[in-house]
């Protein structure tokens, strides 16, 4: 082991011993059931099929078929967390007359930089923001000294949130009550819908947590100043940048999955991945190769969730956009998912698993 190795060590770690999941192995008879149910599995149009791939990307939605392992309710309770995307899908739902737990969510306004969800502070980017958030609101004795970075006078950094401006702490206490509140009716959920976003993510040495955004520019400019004046050359450096493996975000995945489970036992899960892209690499790849194999991690985590646990799925949402027409699925900013094929997306995850 290196030094690196040995150094990044508690940070980098893998707690569950089962690391070697099985292969995925289909039987002749599963095979031959595969091909009466699946309508769509032919990428070529051999003969006048509408459902093959080839004929869908001639349509301004690309609607991607699937086999739902269970079915859910129109009056079951709804609780997504995650990125954006989570909150895109949670508001299609409420105008479809279903019930999402997160409504009622309660941060003023006031709080945010610009103008924002209400539920925005609830956005999490990376599996181990999302097994924080679950742990630290049902776990009385979870880690909550030092959460807060000081960045000014009475002005703190809340990295556990997505949007807050910098606040004063008696503030960021009203956040924090408000999403406490909220996440507490994880417990009352029928269905549970995680919506993956990224993988690159930070941690913070100090408080010995993963953040969920990145550090704020002005904490990330004291620590430099700091070590410039050699206050802090002999220990290492506060935050640590890292680009998880595989085995790693299979590991956080299946805690976060048996975390929910405990305190939502009756609940479903769906995971879906955000197509939302980084906005940012901290490595030397292209934006849009970083961004492309951050999904594809992502994506192949969300399957052997599926493949793992017989109450999770996997929601499709993620290629319904990445193979719909660009101009029909990107805002302006080519980030953020037109309104428009959001409503189409939900109303296919409504036909497909709601009865």
């Amino acid at each position: 082991m290196t030094k690196v190795e040995k150094d990044l060590a508690p940070i980098y770690v893998v707690s569950s011993d089962d690391q070697k999941p099985e292969p995925h192995i289909t039987s002749y008879d599963k095979i031959r059931e595969n091909r009466r149910q699946n309508k769509y599995n032919r990428w070529i149009d051999t003969g006048n099929d509408e459902r093959a791939a080839q004929q869908r990307f001639k349509e301004d939605f690309f609607f991607v078929g699937s086999l739902p392992k269970f079915k859910l309710k129109r009056t079951d309770k709804f609780f997504g967390i995650g990125s954006c995307f989570a909150r895109n899908i949670e508001r299609e739902l409420s105008a479809q007359g279903m019930t999402c737990l997160t409504e009622g969510t309660n941060i003023p306004q006031e709080f945010y930089v610009g103008d924002r969800d209400a539920r925005s502070a609830m956005n999490k980017f990376n599996i181990p923001s999302m097994i924080d958030e679950v742990e630290r609101t049902f776990n009385p004795k979870h880690k909550e000294p030092g959460r807060y970075i000081e960045v000014g006078q009475d002005e703190y950094f809340d990295p556990a949130t997505s949007g807050v401006k910098l606040l004063p702490l008696d503030q960021h206490a009203i956040v924090r009550e408000s999403v406490k509140k909220t996440t507490l009716r994880l417990a009352e959920a029928d269905c549970v819908i995680i919506t993956l976003g990224l993988v690159e993510a930070w941690f913070d040495r100090a408080s010995g947590l993963y953040l969920n955004t990145s550090p704020h520019p002005r904490a990330m400019q004291a620590e430099i100043r700091r070590e410039k004046k050699g206050w802090i050359r002999k220990k290492p450096n506060r935050f640590v940048h890292m680009r998880p493996n595989f085995a790693f975000l299979r590991d956080k995945m299946h805690h976060l999955i048996k975390t929910i489970s405990t305190h939502a036992p009756n609940a479903k899960i769906v995971i879906s991945v955000s197509p939302v892209p980084l906005q940012a690499t901290m490595t030397s790849d292209d934006v849009v190769a970083s961004s492309t194999l951050s999904k594809s991690l992502l994506r192949v985590v969300a399957e052997d969730a599926r493949d793992s646990f017989d109450h999770v799925d996997y929601f499709p949402s993620y290629e319904m956009v990445m193979s719909s027409p660009r101009e029909h699925t990107w805002e302006d900013d080519e980030i953020h998912v037109k309104s428009d094929l959001v409503g189409q997306i939900t109303r296919s995850f409504v036909d497909l698993w709601i009865e």
